[in-house]
């Protein structure tokens, strides 16, 4: 693929340059319609070699031009050929990130010498108040250490990808998860991970 390469000011003529159209993008800025014929079918190929279905592909396709578009006018348009394939790269490692998570929640494994017997009525009991309490603590926590949990243990990000998240230190993450993991033991009184 070539390098796609957009006029500067200093190669565009003085009147258009002494003249500003508001309706268009800013001068480093490419048209947004000449993004996307340029664009689509080498990202729908890209994603497609990486073993993603027709559908996924154009879906994918369709999330990195609503990514550009949000931020358009504020990005550096210096090498549109990374800029544009770093942003697919960062919508398939979500999209491969959301598959897991999905296959994960729909797929038990039983093990058949398990007894199927139900909890006692006293187990579902002192389990809903665990629950209750868990809940209720969690809602006490400090904002960031609520948000490294919830993201390290419901959305199973590491604890880097928590902080590049969250925009803090993956020391300070570490932090945040031994409080909500200690505040959280004593709420329920277990020695046990939560």
């Amino acid at each position: 693929m070539g390098v796609l390469t957009f006029p500067t000011p200093t190669t565009m003529d003085a009147a258009q340059a002494s003249a500003p159209d508001a309706t268009q993008p800013p001068m480093d800025a490419p048209r947004f319609d000449t993004l996307f014929a340029r664009y689509r079918r080498p990202l729908l190929s890209f994603f497609q070699r990486r073993a993603v279905g027709v559908e996924d592909a154009e879906d994918l396709t369709q999330e990195v031009f609503m990514r550009l578009s949000r931020r358009f006018s504020r990005l550096h348009w210096g090498n549109p050929d990374g800029l544009i394939f770093t942003v697919a790269a960062n919508a398939l490692i979500d999209h491969e990130r959301h598959e897991r998570s999905r296959r994960r929640s729909h797929h038990v494994e039983v093990d058949a010498a398990l007894p199927a017997e139900e909890p006692s009525a006293e187990a579902t009991l002192s389990g809903r108040e665990s629950l209750r309490a868990l809940v209720a603590t969690l809602d006490t926590l400090h904002p960031n250490v609520k948000a490294v949990f919830v993201l390290c243990r419901f959305e199973n990000l590491s604890q880097a990808e928590a902080a590049a998240r969250l925009g803090l230190s993956v020391s300070a993450v570490e932090k945040h998860m031994m409080t909500a993991m200690t505040r959280l033991r004593q709420a329920i009184g277990s020695k046990h991970d939560v």
